[in-house]
C-alpha cells in the first residue's frame, strides 16, 4: 500500500488569530488524509458504509514541531497498517517546502457495526492493509503523575460539531477542551503535543461534564457524558 501524499495551502479558516494552524486543523487534516487515502485503496466510507460498518478513531497522538502559517504550501503523507486484529495504524506527517517535517500524527482506528457501535475485526470485515504497521514517528508523551484539579465546566453537546457518522466529531472535544480551559490557567502559548483517548460515542444534546486538571506545563481534560467518561486528553504546553 503505497503512501498518500498530496499538497495543501493552509486556509484563513484553519487559523487563529496567530495566522498559525490551530490544533483542530491538524486533525481535521488528519481525518481527511485518512479518508483519501483509505478510499484510494478501496477502504474508504463508501466501502465501510455498504458493508454497514464505519471507521472511528480511538486514540491520537499529535505533535508540532511548529505550526504552519496561513497560505504556507505543505505536504502531507500518510500510511497505515494493521496494529492488532481489530485496530488500524495510521501515520500523518505535515511537511514544509524544505522538506522539514513540522507535524506529525500516530492514530489508532478501528472498525464498527453502524447498527450495534460494536468493533468488528479487520480480518472478518475483509480490510485488505499490510499486516505491518508503519512506522511510529510521534515523540512519547510522558504524563504527569501530579495533576491538581483547577475547575469543571458544563456544557451541553452542540449539533453543529456533529458529523455525517452521526456522533460528535473528533476534532470537537479538543476545542472543548480548551474553550473552556480558563485563560488564566493556559500553561503556556499553545499545544506542543496532545494525546486523546476516545473512549464512548457522544450525540447532540448530551449533557457533558469537563473537569481540568493541571501538572506544571501539562493539562489533563476528561469528558464525561451521563456519567460516563467520552474521552480523555493530555496536553502539553509550549
Amino acid at each position: 500500500m503505497n503512501d498518500l501524499n498530496i499538497q495543501h495551502q493552509v486556509t484563513s479558516y484553519e487559523c487563529g488569530a496567530d495566522h498559525l494552524l490551530k490544533p483542530e486543523s491538524f486533525m481535521h487534516f488528519c481525518q481527511e488524509a485518512a479518508e483519501t487515502h483509505a478510499s484510494g485503496n478501496n477502504l474508504g466510507y463508501e466501502w465501510s458504509i455498504s458493508n454497514g460498518m464505519i471507521w472511528v478513531e480511538v486514540q491520537g497522538d499529535f505533535e508540532f514541531v511548529r505550526r504552519p502559517s496561513w497560505k504556507e504550501v505543505i505536504h502531507v503523507r500518510s500510511n497505515t497498517g494493521k496494529a492488532s486484529a481489530l485496530q488500524a495504524r495510521r501515520f500523518v506527517e505535515l511537511s514544509d517546502g524544505d522538506g522539514n517535517i513540522i507535524a506529525r500524527a500516530d492514530l489508532m482506528w478501528v472498525l464498527i457495526d453502524v447498527n450495534s457501535r460494536r468493533p468488528i475485526p479487520l480480518k472478518r470485515a475483509m480490510a485488505q492493509m499490510p499486516d505491518q504497521c508503519p512506522p511510529i514517528i510521534s515523540t512519547e508523551l510522558t504524563i504527569a503523575t501530579d495533576f491538581e484539579k483547577v475547575e469543571t465546566i458544563e456544557m451541553v453537546a452542540p449539533r453543529r460539531d456533529v458529523d455525517f457518522n452521526g456522533h460528535i466529531n473528533n476534532g470537537a472535544y479538543l476545542i472543548w477542551a480548551l474553550e473552556t480551559l480558563p485563560e488564566n490557567l493556559t500553561p503556556g502559548a499553545a499545544p506542543k503535543r496532545f494525546r486523546i483517548n476516545f473512549k464512548r460515542e457522544t450525540f447532540a444534546g448530551t449533557a457533558i461534564s469537563i473537569e481540568h486538571r493541571q501538572a506544571g506545563k501539562q493539562t489533563q481534560h476528561s469528558i464525561t457524558g451521563e456519567g460516563e467518561l467520552r474521552a480523555e486528553i493530555v496536553i502539553d504546553w509550549e
